[in-house]
């Protein structure tokens, strides 16, 4: 059997409508999307929290597409094409200014295999993170929860144990949650062919569409906030986690290979400064 796992990662992508941040007004959210101070902090988050873990996945058969506009500005663009040119597992896409939820699903459609039997697609944003076992996890775990999928499309696997990252000037503080149907921790099965896809759902309201399971025996995702978030950090519900400081650290190197000092120090690091993949191990 054939388990396609298939992932989308929305870069600063210019569209109408769909978030909270941005409107129908295309000039406007050109402007607040590709504003060079906001493109510096997404990129930093990117290359020093999103991008790690995914190079260093225990399976690494997936594929990640990183969508953005057509006419992103440099040095960004450029800094994305470098990494999907190194990185085999991403695959960069660009798109006109257009509606949000068409766009990525045609993208999603375009990167399915169309042999595949299964297909387990995936969200996050360029401030998240998956643990190094993600996709060998998404790929052991469907086979316990396949039952669900009989007469449904598709089926839902909430990982719902992850980690909160708060950078507050030059600080940085990391608290485990135990949360229901974030993004980052949510996957979708569907069946080989089938036209829909993770974007079709709102991932706080796929539990009232479609079956669902939840696993919260492993920290499985981190979430970034830092001041450009289209959803703020206090509208999501979430149970906290009791832990040291030192264990959360602790669970950062263990589950997605990331120093809290280092991290700390890349994150609020000075405008322009980016990391190489060369830097990254």
């Amino acid at each position: 059997m054939r388990i396609q796992v298939l992932g989308l990662c929305r870069f600063s992508l210019l569209t109408v409508s769909d978030f909270q941040t941005t409107g129908a007004d295309l000039a406007r959210n050109r402007a607040i999307l590709y504003d060079p101070a906001r493109l510096d902090l997404r990129m930093r988050w990117f290359e020093n929290l999103c991008l790690p873990p995914l190079l260093w996945q225990t399976d690494p058969d997936f594929t990640l597409i990183v969508a953005t506009g057509e006419d992103l500005p440099q040095p960004w663009l450029g800094h994305l094409r470098d990494i999907a040119q190194a990185v085999p597992q991403i695959r960069l896409m660009q798109a006109p200014p257009g509606p949000h939820a068409p766009i990525c699903r045609a993208m999603l459609a375009e990167a399915t295999e169309p042999g595949a039997d299964v297909v387990a697609q995936f969200r996050m944003d360029d401030d998240d993170a998956v643990a190094q076992d993600y996709v060998a996890s998404v790929r052991q775990d469907y086979h316990a929860i396949k039952g669900l999928m009989d007469g449904w499309n598709p089926v839902a696997l909430d990982y719902g144990r992850g980690l909160l990252v708060q950078a507050d000037g030059d600080d940085l503080h990391v608290s485990c949650a135990l949360t229901h149907f974030w993004a980052p921790g949510l996957t979708l099965y569907f069946p080989g062919g089938e036209p829909r896809s993770v974007m079709n759902y709102r991932h706080d309201w796929v539990w009232r569409l479609t079956p669902t399971a939840t696993k919260i025996d492993r920290v499985m995702w981190m979430r970034g906030f830092h001041g450009h978030n289209d959803s703020p950090h206090h509208l999501g519900k979430r149970i906290p986690v009791e832990m040291t400081q030192a264990q959360v650290h602790t669970v950062m190197l263990r589950r997605f290979g990331l120093e809290h000092q280092a991290l700390r120090e890349a994150l609020t690091a000075a405008p322009g400064a980016f990391v190489s993949l060369s830097d990254q191990g």
